[in-house]
């Protein structure tokens, strides 16, 4: 079996490839930090994720292309919509 090259080296090794863009918006726009995550992909695959509140500075996540889609699909089969509001 081959190694895609995303396994090839530990993902905290590699720079990031441009900027992080955001995943999602919360309580109003980027510019207000509101957002929830950002996403900037790794040079030679992978993804880092991150928060972009303050208490998340420095704090990211690494994974590969099946790591990540695996979780977000983890999410959407056990997170439940809150309809307290």
């Amino acid at each position: 079996m081959a190694t895609s090259p995303e396994h090839k080296t530990d993902l905290y090794s590699r720079p990031i490839e441009g900027t992080f863009s955001f995943l999602c918006n919360g309580n109003g726009t980027e510019e207000n930090m509101e957002s929830c995550l950002t996403l900037a992909q790794l040079q030679g695959g992978g993804y880092a994720i991150q928060g972009n509140k303050p208490e998340d500075a420095g704090r990211e996540l690494r994974g590969t292309s099946a790591e990540l889609l695996s979780f977000a699909q983890h999410i959407v089969n056990t997170v439940k919509p809150d309809t307290s509001g």
